[in-house]
């Protein structure tokens, strides 16, 4: 990052004389911008201390910018902006409320979807734990965490400009931001990989179990390369956070780069994970209102990929961003919707068969249909050998259906012969 050009200056305007305008500043500003000031101002056609005239003049503020550019450090530069803003009169902006209300309240609705899944799985409501479930225990041990550093930052002042806060706590967003992005690389392909697990709970088909597990492998290969290069982006490590003003201390790598690579290859997993289960769909007899459930449930799985489409605008100007603490809000709350998203959309199948339970006459489906996919019970096979054993006087939710929570019942056991 090139933080020496965030001093794009707005001129300050002398209100007094001369003298005593330049007495009053020199206690302020750094001699650097004192002495650019004084150079600018003779090219300028407004009179020195016509304040209105000099905070317009296009020509003063580029002189002036290229000056402070070429004589003073990244934080005298910063110094010397908050001071012309001040002195101009420019609005403070603020929208460190948006950082931590989209933290807070996307990870309230994640946590409370969690707790349902949790539920659904208890014994009473007929559940049982599997792989899946505890992938996303894991996931929202991570995300829980991911909400509340959302806080810490806008609390910092991530949502401020950069030039109107501390440099301690400028380092200090730059610190945690190092922290939520591992955390945020760390939820994303665990979300897919909880997802797949539940898939293999419920599909039995061999081929498509490899290709499964081979999904998995392909998150967890992204879990850990993304990890490793976020993690030492920077050499020597504390210059992910302190580069931003020691710059020539610090060898980085391209940041832009990295962010675009890890938000493709996460559309592509995404992409990869809703597509898995569409040939399995195929094969199932479904009721008009479980295709509309089916339908929903992948809209959801679009969205997710459509907040990552989203996240990709707001990586353009991540690295070379001269504002950080302003421009990474936008990247930093479609990150969080991302993530939380991703839950909410994990712990869906297992949250309507528990309202299904509690509300049978609302979201059940007593429409009798026969699956494609089942075994009888002498049938222990996988794959194209499964027979078709369709339950008497039994609802399709009963039946062998990939996207619906699964029944812990002994026949349901017998027809779902591979668990995870």
């Amino acid at each position: 990052m090139r933080l020496f050009s965030i001093a794009v200056l707005v001129p300050v305007l002398f209100a007094m004389r001369v003298i005593a305008g330049m007495e009053q500043l020199a206690a302020v500003l750094p001699s650097c911008a004192l002495d650019c000031m004084m150079i600018s101002a003779s090219q300028s056609s407004c009179e020195i201390t016509d304040q209105k005239c000099l905070c317009s003049d296009a020509h003063y503020t580029a002189v002036l910018q290229k000056c402070v550019l070429a004589s003073c450090t990244i934080r005298e530069s910063l110094t010397t902006k908050n001071v012309t803003t001040s002195a101009c009169g420019d609005p403070i902006r603020d929208r460190t409320k948006i950082v931590s209300h989209a933290g807070v309240i996307g990870g309230t609705i994640a946590l409370v979807a969690f707790i349902l899944r949790m539920v659904a799985r208890l014994r009473w409501c007929g559940g049982i734990f599997g792989a899946d479930d505890w992938t996303m225990m894991l996931t929202m041990s991570f995300l829980i965490p991911l909400s509340a550093l959302s806080v810490v930052l806008a609390n910092a002042g991530l949502g401020k400009d950069i030039w109107t806060l501390p440099f301690d706590n400028v380092t200090h967003i730059l610190y945690v931001y190092f922290w939520d992005e591992l955390i945020y690389l760390s939820i994303l392909p665990l979300t897919k990989i909880s997802i797949c697990c539940f898939y293999l709970r419920i599909f039995p088909d061999r081929q498509f179990r490899t290709a499964t597990y081979v999904t998995i492998a392909l998150n967890i290969c992204y879990w850990i390369a993304f990890i490793l290069i976020s993690v030492f982006q920077c050499r020597p490590l504390p210059g992910a956070w302190h580069r931003w003003y020691e710059e020539e201390n610090y060898k980085c790598n391209h940041i832009n780069a990295q962010g675009w690579a890890a938000a493709a290859l996460n559309m592509v997993l995404d992409i990869i994970v809703m597509a898995l289960p569409l040939r399995q769909l195929y094969g199932l007899n479904l009721s008009v209102k479980r295709k509309s459930y089916v339908m929903c449930m992948f809209s959801l799985g679009i969205f997710v990929t459509l907040v990552s489409i989203l996240r990709l605008n707001s990586l353009i100007h991540f690295a070379s961003t001269t504002n950080l603490t302003w421009d990474y809000v936008t990247v930093g709350y479609w990150s969080t919707i991302e993530c939380d998203v991703g839950v909410i959309c994990a712990c869906l199948p297992a949250i309507r068969s528990l309202l299904r339970r509690v509300s049978p006459g609302l979201f059940g489906d007593t429409e009798h249909a026969k699956s494609s996919y089942g075994l009888n019970s002498h049938s222990r096979g996988t794959g194209s050998q499964f027979a078709v054993a369709p339950v008497q006087n039994k609802s399709i939710d009963r039946q062998f259906y990939p996207l619906d929570d699964v029944d812990n019942s002994d026949e349901a056991r017998l027809h779902h012969p591979h668990p995870v």
